[in-house]
Formats: C-alpha cells, structure tokens, sequence
C-alpha cells in the first residue's frame, strides 16, 4: 500500500485533515489511478468532515470540487455502469442546473457534463447519451477557447461521430469543421505543451491535413504514458472516420509514428481497439470445441491480440490450461511468433487430452451408499464435491503446466512477461490494464465466472481481485445487497487456489454441491456455482473491461425441440429442467441481440460469436391441413462448410465432465476450427484488416477428421461409422 492510500484510510477512518492537506491527497490519489480511494476523500472533503479547519467559502472552489466528484464518480469502477453515470450527473444536478443557457461558454462544467454522458454511452449503449454529449461539449464550446481547446476539440469530435452514423451528417460535419477552423486559428504551430499541441494536431487530421499534424505531434513535448494513450485512442477512432483504411494512408501512418515512435504494436492496438475472447461453459464437449477455435485464431496470428480471456464452467477449465501455458511462454523466450502461438495450442491440445483420459466425473462421483449419505446426512445440495473437482484438476490439468509452487493461488499468477520494455512504460512494474496496448503480443487477464447463490449475481476470479462484479448491477431492478469485491489480501485469508475457482464455476447445480468460500462477509456463508447461471458466454467481463472487439466461442447446450413430455410422476422433474433450459434460451438469445445492437450503435466494432448449432437447417413444422407445397432446397453443409448430420451430432453431444473418445474430442476440435475459420472471414477479416496477420495452415492432430466433416463427396468409408459414434455420444453413460 502506497503512502497516499495509508493516509487516505486514517482519513477515512476519522483522522483529521486540513483541507490543504485533503485536497492534495485526493490528486495524489488520482494520479496514481485509486480512483474510488480518491472520489472517498474528495467526497468526505466537500462534507467538511474531519477537517481540522474549515471548508473554503469561495464558490469557485466549490463548483471545482464538484466537477471533480461528478468525475471521480462516473469513472469509478467500484460502482455499476448503471450507477456510476447516474450519480455523477446528479452531484452536477445539485450544484448547477445544466440546461441554464446561463452556462454556454461554460467549457469547465458543460464539458465534465458531455464527458459524463460520452461514458454512459459507452457502457450502456443509449444513443440519447451520445446526442447528450455532444450538444453538452458544443454549448461548451460557444465560450472563450482554452489553451489546449478541449471544449472544442471534443465537440468537433462528436459532431463527427454522429455525422458517421447518418445522424444530420452534412450539417455536423460542418459544424465540425467550422469548429477546427477556429482550433487551428486558435493554436499555434509553435505550441509543444502536449494537450495543445494534440489538439491542433487532431484538428488538423480532421481537416485531411494529415502531415501536417504529424509535424505538430513531433514537435510537442513527450507527455506521461495515460496522457498519450488517450490522445492515441481518440486519433485513431477520429482516423477511422476520415479513411477506410487508414493506416494505408502515409500522412496518417506518419502521425502515429510521430506520435508514438518506436511503438508499432501501439499503433496497430490503438486502430484495432481492445479484443476480448469468451470461451462458454458445456462441460469438456465446450473444452474441445474452444481448442479448435483456439487452433484457428493462433494460425490467423489473433492469439497475441487478446487482452481480456472471460470462462465459463468448461471454459474456466481449459481457458485457465491456455492461460498458464501462455504466462509460461512469456516469461521464458520472446518474443512469441505466430508459429509460437500455433506451436503452444498444439502442446496444449496434446496435453488436454491427456488429461480429460483420467476420467474426472468418475474420480470423484460417489457410490450410491457414499451418495445417500452426503445428501440425508450431511445434507449436501448435490451429488459431488466441488473440492474434490479441485484437488483432481489441481494435479492432473495445471500443476504440469507451471513451476510455481504448491498450492497454486489465484494472486500468484501475477507476472512481468520477459519482454516487458520498462523504458517505453515508464514502469518496472508490469499492469496488463495500463501497459497491454504498447505490446505485440498481449497478456490477457484471466477472468473466471461463477454464480454468487446468495445474490443471484455473478462473481468473478482474476489474478488480482475476487467478488461480484459490479459492472453489471442495475439499482434500478436490483435491491440486493452487493457483495464487495477486493484485492487479494492473503494476511486475511482473503484468497483462493486456482483450480478452486476453476471448480466453482463448473459446479452444475443438482449435480455439483456449490462451493463454499466460508464466512468471508459478516453473516453470509458465500456459495458458488456454475458460472453459466448467470453468464454462460462469459461476454459481461468482455463489456466490463471496456473491449470492443469481441470474439465469443459459444459450445453451451441449447435448446433442442421437445415432441412430447411424460404426464407421469418421474416426468415432473423433467418438466422443471425444461423450464429452466427454457430460460437460459432466452436470456443466450437476448445477449446476442444486446451485443448485436452494440455493433450497430457503434459500441463493438467487431464481433466474431461462434454457436454450434448456427446455420442448422430449422423448418416450420406443417399442420396436417396447410395447403402449402413448396419443397425447400438444402445444401448438404452449413455456411461453416460443415456437414449438417455431423454439426448437428455434435451440437447434441453431452456437456459433462467424463471421458471423451478421440473421436468426439478431434470432431469437436475440427468443428471449432471450421466454424472460427468461416465466422473469422465473413465477420472480422474485412472488418477490422489490420486483426489478423498472414496465415499458413499448420498440421493439426484433427485435420483428418476436419475433411471428414466437410467433405462434399456423396459418402465415404469412414462416414457412417463417425456419424454413429457421434450420435451415440449425445448420453452421459451413469
């Protein structure tokens, strides 16, 4: 713990302050990115509380201090995306009433105010906030321009972004222009304080006037690391708006070089964006499927991309296989190439197949005697124990993939990959968050979901942080009380092994008891289970952490068409698991619509969302008296180039955690590499060009079966022998 945040803690816990004092604290705070410690002060500070002298009575300060709460507030990450936006607005609301066109010229208040709603639209996707924004920074902007213009600079910016989206497209862009116009007056070509200085060179590229604004950025002085990347990302999303390629343009190419000179890997993250990747639950048939997929994207050089790996239940299991590979690799020899990554899947698919042949559904699964006990006596809520799925994976899928020691605990996979450049971070200290985007190849935070059973909400494992995660609370339909999340503090026990975590989000309810993390909160026992009952595709930590990329590997069950139900006793419990399947359908198929209207709103720049059964034939079925005689044509494969009778079996395979034959791990690894192949080209390659890197197919174990299952020959001699083994694994053998 900093000094600062010593400090800040004595202070919040009733130790006296003068206000000087305070007021310099919070700043520190914030500069070191403690955000939530420093919006605790600022906020105790404009109460008045425990100050040793008196709050100031100049209103000038006061209104600063609020701007600076309402600031604090909305980018506070301790606070859900539903809560933080609201709150910040109304600290403003209570202080200044924003509609007043007393306040145009204001570039101070209204812009905090556009800034504000900029972040709500991005975390929630409501393009009334975009419009918000914009009118707010453009009301901010009618005033005196500052030095570096910033009131101006960001309504040009908007203006532009909604001009994109057909939203009164040539009198935006006019006023955009008439706005850099006055910029470019404004700023002159001599300026090297770096906010002025970018924004002359940003108003500049919107002109087309690209070389000079390369001109502009070498000239400015080299400002602190979060300070460039803020001025990258806004150039590059700006740059996207003036060219459809726009790293083929020279001048363009020019400027970011200038801007960041030795940095290739920053420029090509900055026009990419931030690329998360979801692998579902579905127990081990979930597992092969994802090494298909991550077969496809090692070969296509999207592996070194990623920042953010989200996994659920048979996801967890194999992502967190992935993941230790990956941290090994990194710390012994890069930099890594597009053969390493492609080299590093196949070790890993050698070695998960291995280890699925231990059979961990019967290592653990009791005998009816052991079962009847644990459920009448020991009032277990479910036929295994979650420890014992720990202890087996523990030993079988992780320990032979590190070298650190026994136990393995979530706060020691911490690691500063060998290639760190400390001198281009200005840090030794190596923070995925804050130095990922200067990298080539990525160090992609771990996220493991499970479902919090006393809330209802999902918690989350990462190498730093455990607890619900408040990203997705909404007050308004939710009055539960929140569950912290924290940093790891081992001293308090505030911790937890790896495969534990891995466990609790493949605990199946009914067929896993949830697993316990004890008394952590005062009077609540917290319980885990399964990730997917709250988020199967894992794609909420995607949207938490801000990716607009999104490459999601769905291999979940879905729901399949019932003929018939049993009206008998043993047919009730079938009746409630249809229910239930039934609303884990609908709440998959209303995150594909959000993130869908994501992309449309302009939020998701890319999406890649792979399911098994997608391009599946689904006929109407007829009631005996339609007079309707068309007969529809149908291709033998989907538009995955996969044969329909084989996607299909393997769409009905069972999600358990039992062995899988060869057989049905190679189809499921081919069917994975098929589907990411055609849903990468149809989805991502056109879209997002600078994503991946030139491909050369590699010799993967399951190639065999890959021309199996999509070959367009009448039959073969393998076919109908496949096709039976694959049906015939649809039922878990008990």
């Amino acid at each position: 713990m900093t000094d600062f945040a010593a400090q800040a803690n004595r202070f919040l816990g009733g130790e006296s302050l003068t206000f000087n004092d305070a007021d310099k604290l919070w700043q520190e705070l914030r500069k070191l990115d403690k955000l939530p410690l420093a919006r605790a002060v600022l906020s105790r500070l404009r109460q008045g509380k425990y100050l040793s002298d008196s709050l100031p009575g100049d209103k000038a300060v006061l209104d600063e201090l609020c701007r600076q709460e309402a600031l604090l507030t909305s980018k506070d990450p301790e606070l859900s995306a539903s809560t933080r936006h609201r709150l910040a607005l109304d600290f403003m609301g209570k202080r200044f009433v924003l509609q007043d066109p007393a306040l145009d010229g204001d570039a101070e208040t209204l812009g905090i105010a556009g800034g504000i709603h900029k972040r709500q639209w991005e975390d929630l996707g409501q393009y009334d906030d975009l419009r918000s924004a914009a009118e707010y920074y453009r009301r901010g902007a009618s005033g005196k321009m500052t030095k570096d213009a910033y009131a101006q600079i960001n309504a040009a910016f908007l203006e532009e972004l909604l001009a994109s989206r057909g939203d009164d497209a040539l009198e935006r862009r006019r006023r955009a222009n008439e706005i850099r116009t006055k910029i470019v007056a404004h700023i002159s070509d001599t300026q090297t304080d770096w906010f002025s200085a970018a924004s002359r060179a940003e108003t500049l590229l919107g002109l087309h006037r690209y070389q000079e604004a390369a001109e502009t950025i070498a000239r400015a002085q080299r400002p602190e690391m979060w300070k460039l990347q803020t001025t990258t990302r806004q150039m590059a999303a700006l740059a996207h708006q003036m060219e459809t390629d726009p790293l083929q343009v020279p001048g363009i190419q020019n400027l970011f070089n200038a801007l960041l000179p030795g940095a290739s890997a920053a420029v090509a993250s900055s026009f990419i964006g931030k690329v998360g990747l979801a692998l579902s639950g579905g127990g081990f048939r979930a597992s092969f499927y994802h090494l298909g997929v991550l077969a496809c994207l090692a070969e296509l050089d999207v592996l070194r991309h990623v920042e953010v790996l989200s996994c659920v239940s048979g996801g967890s299991i194999v992502g967190a296989c992935y993941w230790l590979a990956l941290r090994q690799r990194l710390l012994q020899n890069p930099p890594m190439t597009r053969l390493d990554y492609v080299s590093l899947v196949a070790s890993l698919i050698q070695h998960f197949e291995k280890a699925v042949t231990i059979d961990v559904r019967r290592q653990i699964q009791p005998s009816k005697a052991a079962l009847a006990f644990q459920i009448l006596v020991r009032k277990q809520q479910g036929a295994m124990d979650p420890e014992e799925t720990a202890n087996t994976l523990n030993e079988h899928f992780y320990r032979p993939l590190t070298e650190l020691p026994d136990p393995l605990f979530m706060h020691t996979l911490q690691f500063t990959p060998k290639d760190h450049d400390a001198a281009l971070a200005g840090s030794d200290d190596f923070q995925p968050d804050r130095h990922n985007w200067l990298r080539a190849n990525k160090v992609p935070g771990l996220v493991l979901n499970a479902t919090t059973v006393n809330t209802g909400r999902g918690w989350q494992f990462t190498p730093t942080w455990m607890g619900e995660s408040p990203w997705a609370l909404n007050e308004g339909a939710d009055n539960i009380e929140r569950l912290q999340w924290a940093w790891y503090e081992p001293d308090a026990g505030w911790q937890i092994h790896l495969a534990r975590a891995v466990a609790a989000s493949a605990a199946v309810p009914g067929i896993f008891a949830p697993l316990s993390l004890g008394q952590c909160y005062e009077d609540v026992e917290i319980r885990l289970v399964d990730g997917g009952v709250y988020d199967n595709q894992g794609i909420g930590a995607l949207l938490a952490a801000n990716c607009n990329v999104l490459l999601v590997s769905d291999a979940a069950g879905q729901l399949l068409l019932e003929r018939r139900s049993e009206a008998t006793f043993k047919g009730l419990g079938g009746y409630a698991m249809r229910a239930m399947d039934i609303l884990m359908e609908r709440v998959r198929q209303a995150t594909y619509a959000d993130l869908r209207s994501r992309q449309a709103s302009g939020l998701i720049r890319g999406l890649m969302f792979l399911h098994m059964k997608a391009g599946l034939d689904a006929d109407t079925i007829r009631l005996p008296f339609s007079q309707e005689s068309f007969l529809v044509e149908r291709s033998p494969l989907s538009p995955s180039g996969i044969r329909k009778e084989f996607q299909k079996a393997l769409a009905e395979l069972r999600t358990d955690l039992d062995v899988f034959t060869t057989t049905e791990s190679s189809a499921l690894m081919a069917c994975g590499y098929q589907m990411a192949s055609k849903a990468f080209e149809r989805q991502l390659a056109d879209r997002i060009p600078e994503l991946a890197g030139q491909r050369v197919p590699a010799n993967w174990t399951f190639e065999g079966t890959r021309k199996e299952i999509t070959s367009t020959v009448a039959t073969t001699p393998d076919r109908g022998k496949l096709l039976h083994a694959l049906r015939g694994g649809s039922k878990v053998a008990l």
